[in-house]
């Protein structure tokens, strides 16, 4: 026995060994020099458990082989110890020169003003495979050759990965009017902050060659939303337009099917277009009557906005043009694209072929939403993938801490809410009864009577969702 120990310690120690070997095979010990620029991994102001790349910094000594001290530009030049691992070098965007063949000038151009909120830019390095390496966490799940083969596959994709939006060439949203007569609406009243944050929003779609300064006989104010926990959002009231323009249709897919098929797949890639709307443009006539005004002028989109009537089923319509021939393994919803595959050679075959196409509409995908050959992952608001589907944790959580309802309009946002889920409860519209009860009969008043009954589904709706409830995904072959 202690013979047989010998050798399975002795034959583990050589593994480890050829492991190791073939996994640094193309390691590259990494070495900062003073006065380099970095970037550093650290934790989020709004949510600690999140970290996100910051900087960038500057290299000020070398304290052993994997610490460095730091200095960052945006914490009044504050010096910081980080290990290597936090740090990543900065590549700084190459500068534009431009020759003038004509009398030299002095006056050097004004560089643009930073903006505060973080919004789409250009960059040149967005396209990172190491990075996608860590957020797919691709290193548990595939080999090494697999990897090297998704590197090379994805390399020859490159330029369809940006943060900016594209301009797809295939169509062209238009809008058609019913009435003739022209819709004016006064711009809302905002303060000084929200007027600020307008300011800012313009520009960059300005700077986007989103929108352009200019004039029209149809304008819809624009407003701030803002919400608890989140970052203001400005948006266009279209409601008036859209009261008088003629419904265009197109259906759109229904999610369940959609979540069914992706969940029985093995290996699964989600991609996400950046600002999907925005990608398309509008024709001369809907610019017009899509302007919008603020305090401080109106402004004409030139690619399709949100909160248009039709603009979910156009949009629609231009995925289903570009997956047409994809049908049997990616499918979409809006602008997130799923595509799915039972074994590694098909899953390579299938998500080249779906870049290809989206390249060729000339859309752009943003890789931070991106994840590749996962076993299991986030969709539509499912975790599916391996044969099975559960409920979103951030969902389930929404649903856990979802307050007693007041009022009808409360009970009505649960009911969508847990109804998102209903297929993972047994009789769920059983259960549910008590609620739906509530919003019957004519009287439309808000005020409702919370009754022991009422209570007693609210809690148990709760409980069954947040059991962590699984569902196998049919098996339409057998």
């Amino acid at each position: 026995m202690r013979r047989c120990q010998d050798l399975a310690v002795e034959r583990m120690t050589e593994v480890q060994v050829k492991r190791k070997a073939w996994y640094d095979k193309n390691a590259v010990r990494r070495k900062f020099q003073v006065g380099d620029q970095v970037l550093v991994l650290a934790t989020s102001k709004p949510n600690k458990m999140a970290v996100q790349w910051t900087g960038p910094g500057v290299i000020e000594s070398q304290l052993s082989d994997t610490n460095y001290i730091v200095k960052m530009a945006n914490k009044n030049d504050k010096t910081q110890i980080y290990h290597l691992n936090l740090l990543k070098p900065y590549h700084q965007r190459p500068e534009k020169i431009n020759l003038l063949i004509s009398e030299r000038k002095e006056t050097p151009e004004a560089e643009s003003d930073e903006l505060g909120i973080p919004y789409p830019i250009s960059d040149p390095n967005v396209y990172d495979f190491e990075e996608i390496i860590r957020d797919s966490a691709l290193e548990e799940r595939l080999s090494f050759s697999e990897i090297e083969e998704l590197r090379k596959m994805l390399g020859r994709h490159q330029k369809v990965f940006s943060n900016e939006p594209g301009k797809t060439h295939l169509v062209e949203h238009d809008i058609e009017l019913i009435s003739n007569n022209p819709i004016r609406s006064k711009p809302y009243r905002t303060s000084q902050r929200q007027t600020d944050i307008l300011k800012a929003e313009i520009k960059r779609m300005l700077d986007l060659k989103i929108i352009e300064i200019g004039q029209s006989d149809y304008t819809s104010p624009m407003i701030l939303v803002e919400a608890v926990g989140r970052e203001p959002r400005p948006c266009i009231d279209y409601r008036r337009l859209n009261s008088s323009i003629r419904n265009q249709y197109f259906p759109l897919p229904n999610i369940e099917e959609r979540v069914e098929r992706v969940s029985a797949a093995k290996f699964i890639t989600v991609i996400d277009l950046a600002k999907g709307y925005w990608q398309i443009p509008l024709s001369k006539r809907a610019q017009s009557y899509a302007a919008f005004v603020t305090n401080f002028g109106t402004y004409v989109p030139l690619r399709m906005p949100f909160r248009l009537v039709n603009a979910p089923y156009f949009f629609s319509k231009l995925m289903s043009q570009v997956l047409e021939n994809c049908e049997s393994f990616a499918v979409a919803y809006l602008d997130d694209i799923a595509i799915y595959s039972n074994n590694w050679e098909d899953h390579l075959k299938h998500v080249d072929e779906v870049l290809k196409l989206i390249g060729d509409a000339n859309l752009t995908i943003k890789p931070s939403k991106c994840k590749f050959a996962q076993n299991r992952t986030k969709y539509l608001g499912h975790v599916v993938g391996s044969g099975v589907r559960t409920p979103a944790e951030a969902k389930i959580k929404a649903i856990l801490d979802f307050p007693t309802p007041t009022s009808k309009t409360q009970i009505r946002a649960f009911l969508g809410l847990a109804g998102y889920y209903a297929h993972y409860v047994k009789n769920f519209s059983v259960i549910a009864a008590n609620l739906t009860n509530v919003l019957k009969g004519k009287v439309k008043r808000e005020s409702i009577i919370w009754t022991k009954e009422c209570n007693q589904a609210f809690e148990e709706l709760k409980r069954r969702l947040t059991q962590k409830p699984v569902l196998y995904a049919p098996d339409y072959k057998k």
